[in-house]
């Protein structure tokens, strides 16, 4: 007998049957894992395709948002430049007001004078009267050894004016 003959001889009844079945359902399985292979591929390249397309957009975004975050800090640069500028411009405006009154003091020019009232009581002075002045009538004038102090004084409260004047314009 040849083998094909004796291969048919036992498959033949409930052995046929069942190696069909087996047969079928290896067959069937492996084209369900192929199929399901198939589906899990095209599910994984949809969710890859989502995802890049979310990172992209939110990219896009972060780039929008860095790009107006930029604007605003340059037009605050700019603000606060200007606001400095006009600060110690006007800072150097005191200063050279300054040193052209130092000047006309120092060349005489000008004179510094001190508005005072003297009280006779205190300086034990006798009153002469209501209207009672000191000396010839002439107005009291600053010591030349005070004026440094004066001019010191007079930068000092300019220069804080100014620096105000920038931070407040800082903060606006």
């Amino acid at each position: 007998m040849n083998p094909l003959a004796k291969l048919t001889g036992a498959l033949v009844g409930w052995k046929g049957y069942a190696a069909a079945l087996v047969v079928g359902a290896i067959v069937a399985g492996g084209a369900a894992w192929k199929v399901q292979g198939w589906r899990y591929g095209a599910e994984i390249a949809e969710t890859k395709a989502d995802e890049s397309d979310r990172v992209a957009e939110s990219h896009r975004q972060a780039r929008e948002i860095l790009a107006s975050r930029v604007a605003e800090v340059g037009q605050i640069n700019e603000r606060n430049a200007k606001a400095e500028w006009a600060a110690y411009g006007g800072m150097r405006n005191a200063q050279v007001q300054d040193d052209g009154l130092r000047a006309d003091v120092d060349a005489g020019r000008q004179r510094l004078h001190v508005a005072a009232t003297c009280s006779a009581s205190s300086s034990g002075v006798p009153k002469a009267g209501a209207g009672a002045r000191v000396g010839d009538g002439a107005r009291a004038e600053l010591d030349p050894a005070a004026r440094s102090d004066y001019f010191a004084l007079r930068a000092g409260i300019q220069r804080m004016n100014a620096q105000l004047a920038a931070c407040q314009a800082r903060i606006r």
